[in-house]
């Protein structure tokens, strides 16, 4: 099949769909296409909003070229292609809008925290898949439709477990748990309720899956008890009154009902 410049590519990656676009058909080596998305992509998927990004692009002063430049100086090249489709794109290439991220997340002088945080949530959904395709290969001697599908699955878990744990945590601030110890009480106790043991057991008979090895949940293995666990810190918030292990209680019985659990 010929990969030509200005070729659309809808790619569904993790359960999102990017509408690429090919800027250079052997811009990795023969036949290897160099592939980037255009601003609405980006604004879509990690939270740049489009008004931002084009307010950034200017001329560069030595070649004329369009540039993405930041608020840190930094300039990426902004590449503008007519699509096979016969529509204009302003691209830049995939592994450029990463390092954009990256630079607009340490220098963010010029966009809100809100802003910050959805570039700070699309690098780390953006980042995993990538590696473990690599390692599975390597563990494996291939990666199938099978590995995607689960490895998908999984990361979505726990992925989306990430920002249902940050409600959960804040909710137990506002109740005066105000100290480590005291989170790690409430963390065991779910754990507890939900496994049979506390996080210190979790570590000494489940393998690390993925993360900081000192985090409980990195050891679930299995995408049904991380879904547990996220079900379980929303139902906690919404089932308070003011009894913090009724409310803990509850939400683990309505869990196990839910949810299949070994």
């Amino acid at each position: 099949m010929r990969v030509e410049r200005g070729q659309i590519v809808n790619v569904e990656f993790e359960n999102r769909e990017f509408e690429a676009i090919v800027i250079d058909p052997n811009g990795l080596g023969t036949n290897q296409p160099s592939i980037g998305f255009g601003f609405t992509m980006m604004a879509r998927h990690g939270g740049l909003p489009q008004s931002t990004s084009s307010q950034w692009v200017e001329g560069h002063p030595n070649t004329g070229d369009e540039c993405l430049k930041l608020p840190s100086g930094n300039s990426y090249k902004v590449i503008r292609i007519f699509g096979l489709n016969n529509n204009e794109y302003f691209v830049l290439e995939v592994s450029d809008w990463v390092d954009v991220a990256v630079d607009v997340i340490k220098n963010p002088s010029k966009v809100r925290k809100p802003t910050k945080d959805k570039l700070v949530d699309f690098l780390r959904w953006f980042a995993v898949k990538g590696f473990y395709a690599d390692a599975y290969a390597t563990l494996k001697g291939s990666y199938t439709k099978a590995d995607k599908r689960v490895l998908s699955a999984w990361v979505q878990a726990r992925l989306g477990g990430i920002t249902k744990r940050n409600e959960y945590t804040n909710f137990l601030h506002e109740q005066g748990c105000t100290k480590g110890f005291q989170y790690a009480k409430w963390t065991d106790y779910l754990y507890s309720g939900l496994f049979g043991m506390k996080k210190k057991k979790m570590i000494e008979v489940w393998d690390l899956v993925e993360g900081n090895k000192h985090i409980g949940r990195n050891y679930i293995p299995k995408v049904e008890g991380l879904k547990a666990v996220a079900y379980c810190e929303k139902q906690v918030i919404e089932l308070f009154h003011s009894d913090l292990e009724q409310a803990h209680n509850d939400a683990i019985a309505y869990a196990k009902r839910r949810f299949t659990l070994k």
